[in-house]
């Protein structure tokens, strides 16, 4: 009979979880996110980004576990997250082009500048969103959670080589901290 070769996944925690090798190997503590309740569902995140250096990568993070009352508040909240992305966008554009207009009075207004009234533009329709969406939703905390967060990123490895890692956001902290124990990661 053959050793069981599957490796452990290789994990370090800054203000997130990141991991940076086998992915599929990651162990989710069997209970709710949220709760702490038997597991009824099993989400999953899809993620894909094109990176100069490695290509198109598409990963998944499968297995998060839910109850079913958590994750149609779960549900919502990616909603929720959804509509605020799209209100910083149509709002902050905007903005930003009259920051630019406004700008552009000046005879002496540099190319750097109007780029910065348009970062600046969308940062505003980002405090306006997070007052019209966030601030609702919390007030409604009981019917919208925050979900599970994943995103790929392009850093540097525990070896000095570059890769490409997956970030895990875990809202609930106690559920982050089993997390942690049950894939081997010392928290600080």
């Amino acid at each position: 009979m053959e050793p069981n070769l599957e490796k452990k996944p290789v994990i370090r925690f800054q203000k997130n979880f990141i991991v940076e090798e086998n992915l599929a190997s990651v162990v989710w503590p069997q209970e709710c996110e949220n709760c702490g309740g038997p597991v009824e569902v099993k989400d999953s995140i899809a993620l894909k980004e094109n990176y100069k250096s490695f290509g198109t990568i598409k990963v998944d993070v499968t297995g998060i576990p839910y109850c079913k009352d958590c994750f149609s508040r779960v549900k919502r909240g990616k909603g929720v997250n959804k509509l605020q992305t799209i209100l910083t966008y149509v709002i902050g554009i905007p903005i930003g082009i009259g920051i630019i207009i406004m700008a552009m009075a000046d005879q002496d207004t540099t190319v750097i500048l109007l780029g910065v009234c348009l970062v600046l533009g969308v940062l505003i329709g980002y405090g306006i969103s997070w007052l019209i969406v966030k601030l609702p939703s919390r007030l409604f905390g009981k019917r919208i959670l925050e979900p599970v967060a994943a995103y790929l990123r392009q850093d540097k490895k525990r070896d000095g080589k570059e890769g490409i890692s997956v970030l895990i956001e875990i809202p609930n902290k106690p559920y982050a901290v089993k997390f942690a124990a049950v894939n081997g990661v010392i928290l600080p």
